[in-house]
């Protein structure tokens, strides 16, 4: 879906500006539901055949492509179309703008992180083995799906508004956070991690460590994402776990 990139802890990166004033206009609805493409692209989102849904997949991988060479505010549908080798009217069949194109990679990108930190979670695994996993998957993550994590996690787009995708984003956001906690409370309880350690507290600073890369995540920097989450949980872990008896 997503190109890899590397993870960075030198220079502050600098935003893409244009990105992050378009992702504010994420929550303003397309009210083109009167046009013939529009009333199209309803019945089809309906109906979800395979075919449509190969089709759109394709879509998505190919503006992924693009907003990644060029920068999100430097694509244009056109854009799009042309690496899809196909149409704008193609594409508007799918989507009614490229805002909503970003939105769904975003959401492809998140579910994919919720899924995965719900499955290790719910693994028979001792806390810290599953800490320990869950940090370094989505440290990977992270730079697998640059930029659209880093968008959604600078934007905060779950504080968008009420929208059925932005609620959808919204509760995956709060699956994701529950399976942190989860970990946090079972190690807590096991004694794995010391007991004056706070379970809430503990997931704040794995989504405060995670969540903050945004602010120094550099493509093509000296660490790659497996690197940055062995750093992480290693740092993490080591404050948290129980020591040993002598």
């Amino acid at each position: 879906m997503v190109s890899g990139c590397a993870l960075d802890s030198g220079h502050p990166a600098q935003p893409d500006e244009g990105v992050a004033r378009r992702c504010r206009t994420l929550s303003q609805p397309v009210d083109d539901q009167s046009s013939s493409i529009g009333r199209r692209r309803a019945i089809a989102r309906r109906e979800r055949n395979a075919t449509w849904l190969e089709r759109r997949d394709q879509l998505l991988a190919a503006a992924a492509e693009a907003f990644q060479a060029k920068g999100f505010q430097a694509v244009s549908m056109s854009d799009i179309a042309a690496r899809l080798g196909s149409d704008r009217a193609s594409v508007y069949y799918y989507f009614a703008s490229k805002q909503e194109i970003f939105l769904a990679l975003v959401e492809q990108a998140v579910r994919a992180n919720v899924e995965l930190i719900e499955a290790v979670a719910a693994t028979d695994e001792p806390a810290t083995a599953r800490l320990r996993r869950a940090i370094e998957a989505l440290a990977e993550s992270y730079e697998r799906h640059y930029p659209y994590l880093h968008l959604y996690v600078q934007e905060d787009m779950r504080q968008l508004s009420e929208s059925p995708d932005e609620t959808h984003l919204r509760e995956l956001g709060d699956r994701y956070d529950e399976a942190i906690m989860t970990i946090a409370r079972d190690g807590v309880e096991s004694g794995e991690f010391r007991p004056e350690v706070d379970a809430h507290m503990l997931r704040f600073a794995v989504l405060g460590a995670l969540n903050w890369t945004h602010r120094w995540y550099t493509p093509g920097g000296r660490l790659s994402g497996a690197e940055i989450g062995r750093a992480f949980s290693d740092i993490i872990l080591n404050g948290a776990a129980a020591c040993a008896s002598s």
